[in-house]
């Protein structure tokens, strides 16, 4: 399954990228940081929106399995 990573390259960049867990945890043995993406939220959001946005990210991933 593919999911979207974090790869830390440095303190300023971290691009995004897609990958299965095979290929990420070869990156890892070569030794790169790389982070799992949970959920992705708009700079733009109010803050009191953050945490309703990211439960229906997750309800969204959840469904998606059957």
């Amino acid at each position: 399954m593919i999911n979207r990573y974090s790869l830390r390259l440095s303190r300023k960049w971290s691009p995004t990228i897609l990958a299965s867990a095979e290929e990420v945890e070869g990156m890892r043995r070569d030794g790169y940081v790389i982070d799992e993406l949970l959920n992705r939220v708009p700079s733009w959001l109010p803050a009191c929106l953050v945490r309703p946005l990211c439960r229906l990210q997750d309800a969204w991933q959840w469904l998606r399995l059957f």
